[in-house]
């Protein structure tokens, strides 16, 4: 009875042992060297900051046209939503006007200081009549500078009824259509995002930030699959702890070429550290 005991022994832990494989032959993960620590934490997709950027409204006035759409692919200076600029433009030809006259000015009270610089040299003309013609010639030059200043201004100012992208991306949301009218300032009508290049925002403990440096590399994994999707590198290690869970935030960028990962996706991060490496930091 008691060799028979021992033999269903055997048989039982012959069945663990095959069923169930060592930790470091996991299904898609690698083999990892004896002593090495591995630390697998969640984390979340963020765009970079200097990859997205708002649609926004700059002039009090309301929407013509929306020429664009959510999941828009934009270019940099692609135009997306124009403003009524009728007011703008009038404005604009009233300073082209303004400035043609003060031209005008300027060429006569030339002409007018070329004769009179003549008549002062030959004693036909009064100093004071020859320094007030220069006198007037350099007036006339400044207001001429004074109106095209104004008529660059408002050229300028035209130019923010037609609202353009500000990056090549494309556009997460919109919320804008003709008609609409509203505060510069106090509203986003929509935003634009490139993801060609992302952040993994993840948070770990001091015991295990303690292991994590600038420049290391670490897997990201997609949330609920085993295969490593792409190897980020730490750009970003908190020098404070959060107050709430004790965390530090630890920021990872990888390449998305083909844009699978989204913004604010769940992801999970595994950080494999030689100890030989951490010793020596």
């Amino acid at each position: 009875m008691f060799r028979r005991f021992l033999w269903l022994g055997a048989e039982v832990l012959a069945f663990l042992v095959v069923s169930f494989p060592s930790p470091s032959k996991a299904e898609g993960q690698e083999p990892v060297a004896p002593g090495t620590l591995v630390v697998e934490v969640a984390g979340r997709t963020q765009c970079m900051l200097s990859r997205k950027c708002s649609i926004a409204p700059v002039p009090l006035h309301p929407v013509t046209e929306v020429l664009v759409e959510p999941g828009s692919r934009v270019k940099k200076g692609q135009a997306l939503v124009k403003l009524d600029d009728d007011e703008s433009k009038a404005d604009v030809r009233a300073k082209q006007a303004a400035l043609e006259c003060a031209g005008l000015v300027l060429q006569e009270t030339r002409r007018h200081l070329a004769a009179a610089e003549k008549a002062y040299r030959t004693g036909a003309l009064p100093e004071q009549s020859y320094y007030e013609s220069r006198v007037a010639a350099l007036k006339a030059e400044k207001v001429e500078r004074a109106a095209k200043a104004l008529l660059d201004s408002a050229r300028a100012e035209l130019e923010h009824y037609e609202v353009v992208a500000q990056i090549d991306g494309v556009v997460s949301w919109l919320n804008v259509h003709p008609g609409m009218v509203s505060r510069p300032g106090t509203t986003v009508w929509g935003e634009i995002l490139d993801l060609r290049e992302i952040d993994v925002h993840c948070a770990l403990t001091l015991e295990q930030v303690e292991q994590v440096r600038v420049g290391q590399t670490g897997d990201v994994k997609k949330k609920g699959r085993n295969d490593v999707f792409g190897t980020g590198r730490v750009v970003f290690v908190g020098i404070a702890v959060d107050s709430k869970n004790a965390l530090v935030p630890v920021h990872l960028r990888l390449l998305n070429p083909d844009e699978r990962l989204r913004s604010e996706e769940a992801v999970h991060v595994r950080f494999t550290i030689d100890p030989t490496v951490s010793a020596a930091k």
